[in-house]
């Protein structure tokens, strides 16, 4: 006897999981567990862990535990029921499951499920079944419950605490370990024998309750079914019956005895009880009955024993076709692991085989007939693979079906349907679509029905009939079978009517479309429907058929068939279809209808662009009405509003999606269409109509539309996005539709927001789709595509709408800025996007996106409000730093396009949003470096180094790649040039990224790498372009992109370091501890990127770089032979045209064309063409349009072929086209990576170009034979694409080389150092070379008659290259070398003169080439011995040069009409004239081509008020010889002068010029006239001396003298106005306000104000007739300022005097420049002496320092500016000696005349005194200089100066002999004494210069007239 209570193992127990999941499955995700649910957790964690290994395998002591009354389960107690012990245990077996546990599970389930315990064993088995299998199953979705709510919440939320930690424990229990021993243990595992396959009581297939279960067990059974069909092996059966080859002989793998045995089997078969046995029973018969048939059958009994008809019965009883049906209609196939055609190809095996074995009956109605047309329509239809078979005529296996085919042709087209039917399905493919087509319309024969009569009875046994009256193709109106025709009987329908299958010829295809276009109720036909399909998949599948459907309507003969309309060819069948979608009715199978219909017309559309769409537009198939015409809105009108959206197309759009579910939804039909117009480049008001239903309809409303299949909606969605795309990359074509749709995607906030709603969402959003059961894989996958999609979009709106921001943003622009976008912001997504590593199209896009939202908040940041949202906050900056590490260490290889988007973005945040790259960097900048202290740059120093290290996984991932540059400069330069611009851009600014800078320096590699960079690659010759595919061409630009990238780093590096040094060299003079300054300072102080750079010039990289860079790249001739292809294709489509033949080409294409066509017939030479040709009787017949045309098309191909064509009218057509703008409409900007950071480059868009001809689609239409000549076209503007990449690369290498060479030699300049020079030996040898690059880019310019931008950009880089290299090693250069240069500078600027009126941007070439000729002129004369080109040696290269000069003359002639280069070719022509050319070779070129008038009314130019002193200066070399000042004055320059004069001087004269006549104090009041004043004087002046005494020059100098000396008196005055000269006494002070301060210009205009005087004073008679009693004030004002220069005797080692007798700092840029260099004299004598204490800066002047000189600037050292102070002085000095002198002259003459010395009227003479000073400081300065050169060779501007000084001493005595004469006075002994020794030394010192023999000479004479007995006391006679 059992005892009464048992215990067993508390583990055993289980609460229901079915209810814990439930209460798992309604918690929130976003929030922690209720407690209770906690607790439950808690209790069942064994159960998680061990999962299902908890339900236990059977034992004998759980058996004997049931043996008693009660069982305890731990704290648990069960009271054992004996009837319930007893299933228990039965059932414990079954399942393998523990006795009291199977207890447990009985007892609930027949709780639950109301079953008594006396139910049926099978019953209560079945339920027990499944209610175990749905506990472990309910304990599994338990735990991935509990771990994806953990995954939800994830871990930096505050939410989720309790779930974390129990998922926590589940991990460290052992769940992970536990699971994966459980799965192993279950696959090794094997099923109970209890448990049946397909039948039984305890089969599998009764498990399955839900539907998946059941889905996979339905699967099973249909995969068996079909392995046994397949197993019969009818194939070969069929063979068999082919070849008539008896079973014995065959190729079967059964046996008579194997198919005994089947057939037991299977009689067994019940096929009402066992569903699955039907179609396995009807297999059986049909390979019974084929076994049957085979010849021999007879010589078997067993064969003839079995009845295979009875079979057939029984699986017909059955429906066991039907079972057939229900499979291909089920989606179990097409979700198949295997093929699906295999499956397929078994049925279609049997179905084939059954229709070898039984005979189908083609009566209408027939059941079988219609199921296994069915059958075989779900067979072949989306299986290619079996199309092909079937229409192989070698496959036997369809033999069967083919047969039927024929007969359901035959009744073609009294029976439609079902032909149709089993035809679209057959269509599959490209070949199989072409034979159905060939199949429709090569029918043989047509039928109908007919009555027959004894007459039309022809042959009573063969069945042949005539027709004596024209009969109807049936559902063809009109369409006759013409009398007489004969015909044959297929059946008798009824009494005396046959099917009579008539002898006529017609296309099935003609007679569909007939039919098509005549039924009255379309959208009630099925055949409508077939048809439509039919047509729909042929022209989808085969490209032929289109155009083949095109020309359907011109096949039929419209007298044969006595149908009355006329039929058009091409629009024929576009039309019907067009009328047919019109009128249909707002229905589901209308809907279907339409969608097919559209579809057709949208591959149609293609063929024929033109045609097609003028057909449905005129049709208006979707009745959409345009309230508002295009014409009639203007630029900034809004769309919304001014369309009437279409009622009945957006009802259909509905119905179809509610309840259709066919292949070819309406939206996406529709959506193509429009999208396929918009590619077209048709302008209409229905398409534009079209367009906003898209956006404004579909768009904004289909994600709320219901959908019978819901994956439909993703397809729409996708569709509609694409369509949205290729409008707004079609705006900038668009003429007018543009501005309307970019004004309506900028502002309708409605399709904004839809864009929103797909894009606005995150990383985490996404992942957590993947573990919701309520979203399926193909919903999250479209969702996928459609962020893509959007992106996108996106990313393309922001790049072409963001630039042409007006006053304000538009809403678009602030909705995607805003912070408040809903449902999350768009940087935040886009961000968080990033990290989707799901779907690398998504990151693509993200960041494609957030680079170009970070460039449009900088430059749109005036616009923005605070709204603006790019501040990340630090968990979404840590995410997008760990993903884009990532990316960048790990995507290069596998996705390459994911690495350079994730690079740009960090590239423009560089650029743009320097603080959003810090933050991702991780390294806090300190934004204000400037205003920190020295220990606050100690600090930066240190934490930047600490940040550099904990922060350096980006930076890391950046040195990984420079250490990679060898490699991926030839591998891979794609990759590599995005990071180096990148690392640019940090360099770029540098400010804001110090401490990642510092890291990347620090690297030990880091320079070492750039530079073995450019090392290795500078010796490599570069491969021919025309040998280099269009990737290696593409590489090969890269590869200078990448050269360039790294000269740039290397350029701002060095200018960094000089910066760096300038900013020490200035905290060097605080008060600042010396040693603290330069620990602070020296923090990034690097010498690494100069020592680079001179490697470099050491070794032959430079030069191989230098040689490299200057060879261009760009092939005129290449650039030409595509505008020649293009003119072929051009004039070849116009001859098309001629014949109404537009072919595939875009309507866009085909306006530009006939535009063309348009322009060039009204051309001069065309008619002259037409008359040509009518006159001489060339047209035989044809249009001569037509024959013009195709004889310049054979024209041009010779052109193009090298065959020039001669000048006439062919040759000015041929111009005409070659300079037409075709080409320029395709032209786009290159977007891609490889410009990113230059300047925009513009390539032929080929792939428009492509779309816009159709080319695709040539090889099926009639422009087959002209494909050649558009691919020609292409592949010319291919070749032109790869050159203008290469040359732009090249181009942009050639300016970063200039720019290093630029900052390094600048910088070695400014420290002084001999470092930092480029050696002359390599720079000589270079400029040889770029001389010869330049010249052939030169000539390569000649024979183009026009010139792209991109070659004169290069020529200008290679002229400033050349201009860099000069100024280099100008104090090194040989003749040659400037000879070379100069030569080649010529070349450049005369074919660029010839270019000038047609391109604008040769500008910035000449004026560089202008620069070069000036530089190399100056260099010239620089290197010249003694600095003069007399004294050149080589008299060849010097007559080389002056040779080049002259021809260059009449270029520089032509310049000068133009105000860009003016100046400079002025500059030029005068500096020519001067030193290079004498008067008799430069004037007759000169007045020739110089438009004198022309450059003289440039003086009246207020605009270039800067070119007016240089214009002076030129006339000033022309007035200089006789013929020049006879031009000038024919030309009006002295009116001119008049004019300028009055212009500049008198408008200021009443504000400069006070009441004394002299001017203000402040000089620069007066700077402007100041130069135009005394080179206007000196213009004058030249032209007097040269005229002479002719009358002219009189008449001139009566003119000039009244005007200066009246008019301008003021002027005059001025410049003669003495300074005051500062008191000796110290007690007396003068007031500052008295003192004059002047300048060096100031002194040169007084010096030309003398120079005037002088030469109007030796025209006596003219100047004392004009003067009369003005010359008093002339000679006073002389006569001053002559006693202010006598004072500035200054000895060496005297006291200086208290003041600086004459401030003169310098004011202009030349003054600084002399300041700079040493003093040329290096007296310490005179004014040399006295000139450096007033020539300091105008910034050093003080209160102090203007009124007594200090100590200090007593010492002030001499300089060059110094010395040309004092010179101009002494030139002065001259010119005032010369003026008293010629007045004394005359006055003598006077007194000559009269005899008697008049003193009342004699002129004012200076004081002896002043004379005395004059002379004892020639003296002084003469003995000065001459004792310090006592050597031959004396400079020549001390030998200048000593001779202009002894001339000084000359006139100074002649005065003073003057002086003493006529007051009757002699010398003062004292001054006597003085001079006698001074004399002496001075002639002591002069022994021994020659070049002063006769100056001393003419001085003694002078002497011993004033001192009669002073030479000859002293020995000197």
């Amino acid at each position: 006897m059992a005892t009464t209570t048992k215990s067993v193992d508390a583990s055993l127990w289980w609460d229901p999981f079915s209810l814990l999941l439930t209460d798992l499955e309604n918690a929130s995700l976003s929030s922690d567990l209720p407690p209770n649910l906690a607790k439950k957790l808690k209790e069942n964690r064994g159960w998680f862990v061990d999962t299902v290994s908890r339900f236990k395998s059977p034992n004998q002591k759980s058996k004997e535990a049931l043996n008693s009354e009660t069982v305890k389960i731990g704290d648990r107690q069960l009271t054992i029921q004996p009837e319930l012990k007893e299933k228990a245990l039965r059932i414990s077996s079954y399942l393998a499951l523990d006795e009291v546990q199977t207890y447990i599970l009985v007892e609930r389930t027949l709780k639950d499920k109301n079953l008594g315990a006396d139910s049926i064993v099978q019953e209560y088995l079945h339920v027990i079944l499944l209610q175990y299998y749905m506990e472990r199953q309910c304990l599994l979705k338990c735990t991935r419950r509990i771990l994806m709510h953990a995954l939800y919440v994830g871990t930096g939320s505050k939410e989720g605490q309790i779930i974390r930690e129990e998922v926590l424990k589940l991990i460290s229990d052992g769940l992970e370990r536990k699971s994966i021993s459980l799965l192993e243990d279950l696959l090794s595992s094997s099923h109970p024998e209890q448990m049946g396959i397909l039948s039984g009581t305890c089969n599998f297939g009764k498990l399955a309750i839900s539907t998946e279960a059941l889905h996979y067990s339905h699967h099973a059974q249909i995969q068996l079914l079909l392995i046994l069909v397949e197993t019969l092996d009818l194939e070969i059966l069929l063979q068999m019956v082919h070849d008539e080859m008896p079973f014995r002989n065959g190729f079967s793998v059964f046996t008579l005895t194997d198919v005994q045995e089947m057939d037991a089997l299977i009689s067994s078969f019940n096929v009402f009880e066992l569903k699955d046995s039907g179609p396995l029973i009807l297999a059986w018969a049909v390979f019974l009955c084929l076994i049957s048939s085979l010849p021999g059958k007879e010589e078997s009994n067993v064969l003839m024993e079995i009845d295979h008809v009875g079979y057939v019965r029984q699986a017909f009883e059955a429906e066991s076709l039907n079972y057939f049906l229900e499979i291909l209609q089920s989606d179990i196939l097409k979700e198949s692991d295997g093929p699906v055609a295999g499956y397929r190809s078994v049925l279609r095996t049997f179905i084939s085989a059954f229709i070898a074995s039984y005979e189908i009956n083609l009566q209408m109605g027939d059941s079988t007939l219609n199921l296994i047309l069915e059958i075989l329509y779900k067979i072949y239809r989306g299986e290619e693979s079996l199309c092909i078979q079937f229409w192989d005529k070698e496959s036997f296996i369809d033999g069967p079906i083919r047969c039927l085919l024929c007969n359901l042709e035959g009744e073609f087209p009294f029976r439609t349907v079902e032909l149709v039917r089993l035809l679209s399905s057959l269509c599959e493919g490209t070949w199989p679509a072409e034979c159905v087509y060939n199949f429709l319309d090569k029918s043989v024969g047509i039928s109908s029905l007919f009555e027959i009569s004894s007459d039309s009875l022809v042959d009573n046994v063969s069945q042949i009939v005539e027709t004596h009256l024209p009969v109807q193709v049936p559902g063809v109106e009109g369409l006759l079978i013409p009398s007489k025709t004969r015909g044959h009987v297929l059946k008798m329908i009824g009494g005396n009517t046959a099917l009579v299958r008539w002898e006529y010829t017609q296309s099935g295809v003609l007679v569909l479309l007939l039919r098509l276009g005549q039924d009255l109720y379309p959208d009630k036909s099925e055949e409508i429907f077939l048809t439509l399909d039919l047509l729909c998949r042929m022209v989808s599948f085969n490209t032929d058929v289109c155009f083949s459907l095109m020309e359907t309507g011109s096949l039929l003969h419209v007298p044969e068939t006595g149908m009355t309309a006329t039929l058009e060819k091409n629009v024929w069948a576009v039309e019907i279809i067009c009328t047919l979608v019109r009128n249909l009715s707002p229905n589901s199978n209308s809907a279907a209808l339409m969608s097919m219909g559209v579809k057709i017309l949208g591959k149609l559309l293609k063929c024929s662009p033109s045609h097609v769409s003028a057909a449905a537009l005129k049709a208006n198939i979707f009745d959409l009405v345009l309230e508002t015409s295009i014409r009639d809105i203007g630029s900034n009108s809004s769309s919304s509003g001014s369309w009437l959206l279409s009622g009945k197309l957006a009802k259909m759009l509905l119905i179809d999606c509610e309840q259709n579910d066919n292949d070819h939804p309406l939206a996406i039909s529709v959506l193509d269409f429009t999208m396929q117009l918009v590619e077209t480049g048709l302008e209409d008001d229905s398409l534009l109509a079209l367009i906003v239903f898209s956006l404004q309809y579909v768009l904004v409303s289909h994600e709320y539309w219901k959908y019978k299949v819901k994956y439909v909606r993703w397809k729409i969605t996708l569709k509609v996005l694409e369509v949205m795309k290729k409008c707004i990359l079609s705006v900038a074509y668009y003429e007018r539709l543009g501005n309307i749709i970019q004004d309506m995607l900028l502002c309708d906030s409605s399709i904004h927001g839809t864009l929103f709603r797909i894009i606005c969402t995150t990383k985490q959003s996404l992942e957590n789709l993947y573990v919701s059961r309520l979203f399926e894989l193909m919903e999250i996958e479209g969702l996928q595509l459609a962020i893509g999609s959007v992106l996108d979009i996106l990313f393309i709106m922001l790049s072409k709408f963001s630039k042409d921001v007006s006053s304000s943003l538009s809403v678009f622009h602030q909705a995607v800025l805003s912070c408040t976008t809903k449902p999350v912001p768009v940087v935040d997504a886009v961000t968080s996007l990033i990290s989707y590593f799901r779907s690398p199209a998504i990151q693509v896009g993200a960041a494609r996106v957030l680079s170009v939202l970070l460039i449009m908040a900088d430059y749109l940041q005036q616009y923005l409000v605070g709204s603006a949202c790019l501040r990340l906050d630090d968990k979404q900056i840590t995410d997008l730093r760990h993903s884009i590490s990532y990316i960048l260490l790990k995507q290069s290889v596998c996705n390459e396009d994911l690495f350079v988007a994730t690079v740009n973005v960090l590239t423009s945040a560089a650029h743009y949003q320097p603080a959003f790259l810090v933050d991702v960097f991780g390294a806090k900048e300190s934004t204000d470096v400037q205003d920190s202290n020295v220990d606050s740059l100690k600090q930066t120093a240190k934490e930047a180094g600490s940040q550099g290290s904990k922060n350096s996984s980006l930076v890391d991932a950046l040195l990984h790649y420079v250490d990679r540059a060898n490699d991926l400069i030839n591998n891979n330069p794609r990759i590599l040039l995005n990071i180096l611009n990148l690392i640019k851009a940090l360099w770029q600014g540098a400010a804001q990224y110090t401490q990642i800078l510092s890291v990347l320096r620090s690297s030990e590699n880091f320079w070492k790498q750039l530079s073995n960079t450019i090392s290795l690659i500078a010796g490599i010759k570069d491969p021919p372009l025309e040998n280099l595919t269009q990737t290696g061409g593409l590489n090969l630009a890269y590869k200078y992109r990448c050269q360039s990238a790294i000269l740039e780093i290397i350029l701002y590096e060095m200018f960094l370091q000089k910066k760096l040094s300038h900013a020490e060299s200035l905290v060097k003079h605080t008060a600042e501890s010396k040693d603290r300054i330069e620990n602070a300072v020296n923090i990034e102080k690097s010498k690494a990127t100069k020592d680079i750079v001179s490697s470099w010039c050491e070794s032959s990289v430079l030069g191989n770089l230098i040689k490299s860079y200057s060879s261009c790249e760009y092939d005129n001739e290449k650039y030409f032979r595509a505008k020649v292809a293009a003119s072929l294709f051009t004039v070849h489509v116009m001859g098309r045209l001629a014949t109404n033949d537009s072919g595939t080409l875009s309507i866009s294409l085909l306006q530009k064309i006939l535009v063309i066509s348009k322009k060039l017939s009204c051309l001069p030479a065309f008619p002259e063409l037409l008359a040509q040709y009518s006159q001489r009787g060339y047209s035989e017949g044809k249009e001569l349009k037509t024959l013009i045309l195709s004889d310049l098309y054979y024209q041009l191909q010779g052109e193009f072929e090298g065959r020039k064509i001669a000048p006439g009218a062919f040759k000015e057509l041929h111009q005409y086209l070659v300079e037409s703008k075709f080409l320029q409409t395709y032209h786009h900007k290159y977007d891609d990576d490889l410009f990113a950071t230059s300047k925009d480059v513009f390539l032929f868009d080929l792939e428009r170009l492509r779309a816009d001809m159709g080319l695709d689609m040539w090889d099926c239409s009639e422009w087959k034979a002209s494909k050649t000549i558009a691919e020609t076209m292409l592949h010319c503007m291919r070749d032109a694409n790869s050159m203008i990449l290469l040359s732009s690369s090249k181009h942009s290498a050639l300016k970063a080389l200039i720019s290093v060479l630029t900052v390094y030699e600048d910088d070695s300049t400014e420290r002084k150092t001999i470092v930092g020079k480029i050696p002359d030996r390599l720079v000589l040898s270079c400029i040889d070379h770029i001389c010869q690059c330049f010249y052939a880019t030169v000539e390569s310019l000649a024979p183009i008659l026009d010139v792209s931008e991109d070659i004169l950009c290069f020529l200008a880089a290679q002229a400033e290259l050349l201009l860099h290299l000069m100024r280099s090693a100008h104090k090194s250069l040989s003749l040659h070398a400037c000879t070379l240069v100069l030569k080649t500078s010529g070349s450049g600027l005369k074919v660029l003169s010839d270019l000038r009126q047609s391109i604008t941007d040769v500008n910035t070439t000449m004026e560089l080439l202008l620069m070069l000729v000036l530089s190399t002129l100056e260099f010239t004369c620089l290197n010249s011995p003694l600095g003069g080109v007399t004294d050149m040696e080589s008299v060849e290269d010097l007559a080389k040069i002056s040779n080049a000069t002259i021809v260059l003359l009449p270029i520089f002639c032509n310049y000068i009409t133009t105000a860009e280069h003016c100046t400079l070719s002025l500059t030029i022509m005068d500096f020519i004239l001067r030193s290079f050319l004498t008067p008799d070779t430069w004037f007759p070129i000169i007045q020739t081509h110089l438009e004198l008038q022309h450059v003289i009314l440039k003086l009246h130019d207020k605009n270039s008020f800067a070119s007016i002193p240089i214009l002076l200066k030129f006339f000033l070399t022309l007035a200089r010889v006789k013929g020049g000042a006879v031009m000038l004055l024919n030309s009006g320059f002295l009116t001119s002068l008049r004019v300028l004069f009055s212009e500049y001087l008198d408008g200021g004269s009443s504000s400069s010029i006070n009441g004394e006549g002299s001017i203000s104090n402040s000089s620069d009041k007066i700077e402007k006239p100041q130069h135009i004043w005394g080179l206007g004087l000196a213009v004058v002046t030249a032209m007097i001396q040269s005229l002479g005494d002719s009358s002219t020059c009189t008449d001139i100098v009566d003119n000039v003298i009244p005007y200066f000396f009246s008019e301008k008196a003021y002027m005059i005055s001025y410049y003669l106005n003495a300074p005051d000269f500062p008191s000796d006494d110290p007690d007396k002070k003068r007031p500052r306000a008295q003192r004059t301060q002047t300048s060096l210009a100031a002194l040169e205009e007084t010096e030309h104000t003398l120079m005037l005087m002088c030469v109007l004073a030796k025209h006596w008679n003219s100047w004392v007739k004009a003067m009369k009693e003005m010359d008093s004030q002339l000679r006073e004002k002389s006569i001053h300022l002559l006693a202010f220069i006598s004072r500035g005797t200054q000895h060496h080692g005297e006291s200086a005097i208290r003041g600086a007798p004459l401030l003169c700092p310098p004011t202009l840029k030349e003054d600084f420049d002399l300041c700079k260099k040493a003093p040329f004299i290096k007296s310490k004598n005179g004014w040399f002496a006295l000139s450096p204490l007033g020539c300091v800066s105008k910034q050093k002047f003080t209160a102090v320092s203007t009124a007594l000189i200090t100590k200090d600037q007593a010492n002030t050292v001499p300089t060059y500016f110094s010395d040309a102070i004092a010179l101009q002085i002494y030139r002065i000095t001259f010119l005032i000696l010369k003026f008293l002198s010629l007045q004394a002259e005359g006055a003598t003459r006077r007194a000559e005349e009269v005899g008697f010395v008049d003193l009342a009227h004699f002129p004012e003479l200076p004081m002896p005194e002043i004379l005395h000073g004059l002379q004892d400081q020639a003296i002084a300065i003469v003995t000065e200089l001459c004792e310090a050169n006592k050597s031959d060779r004396v400079h020549s501007e001390i030998k200048g100066v000593c001779c202009l000084l002894l001339q000084i001493m000359e006139m100074a005595l002649h005065l003073e002999l003057c002086v003493l004469q006529i007051c009757g006075i002699r010398p003062v002994l004292g001054r006597v004494e003085d001079f006698s020794k001074d004399l002496k030394l001075l002639i002591r010192a002069t022994e021994g210069h020659a070049f002063l023999k006769a100056s001393m000479k003419s001085l003694k004479h002078i002497v011993s007239f004033v001192y009669p007995r002073l030479l000859q006391s002293e020995g000197f006679m």
